[in-house]
């Protein structure tokens, strides 16, 4: 097909002629493809890329006006095209990248505040009874020490001093294991 033969089909494509565009995909569909698996590496994308632009060329033919070689054209449709497909591949392989990232970051402050968690337990459960009960009572239930004191039957001053105790240790016991 030569250059006059190329621009006339691309007319006829623009007057409805299917026999000339199926001739057009026929004659270019095959060397397009090498050329956008060139750019891509990747054979299943390079034909989906032409097939679109073929699709393209057959649904907008009536507003395309090719002023050149229609292989020229082609291959320079097929070319952007092709970047546009490698830019969204890039942009979906960063966002996914972006994503097992978070992920990571999130499945690991997970387990670091349920670590956490189990190793604040056992310093609590090290604590002295009544220290532990009213540690609980205080930072777990919401109590105020007024009420820990009237429920224990004791003061309120020891209450207080119990409190401050049990945070001590537990300041001491977190150090030690490096868990702040």
């Amino acid at each position: 097909m030569g250059k006059s033969n190329s621009n006339n089909g691309v007319r006829e494509i623009a007057l409805d002629s299917y026999s000339n565009f199926q001739h057009l995909f026929e004659s270019y569909y095959g060397r397009l493809c090498a050329y956008v698996f060139t750019l891509t590496h990747n054979h299943s994308a390079s034909e989906d890329i032409v097939q679109e632009l073929f699709i393209r060329l057959w649904n907008d033919r009536e507003r395309i006006h090719i002023q050149e070689n229609v292989l020229a054209y082609l291959f320079r449709a097929s070319r952007n095209a092709a970047l546009n497909y490698m830019r969204g591949e890039a942009n979906r392989d960063q966002n996914i990248k972006k994503l097992d990232v978070q992920e990571s970051v999130v499945d690991r402050d997970f387990l670091e505040e349920e670590e956490f968690v189990s190793f604040l337990e056992d310093c609590i459960g090290d604590l002295p009874d009544r220290c532990q009960q009213v540690f609980r009572m205080s930072r777990f239930e919401g109590c105020k020490q007024a009420e820990i004191a009237d429920q224990l039957g004791t003061s309120v001053k020891t209450i207080k001093n119990q409190i401050w105790k049990s945070l001590q240790y537990l300041r001491t016991c977190l150090e030690a294991k490096d868990a702040f």
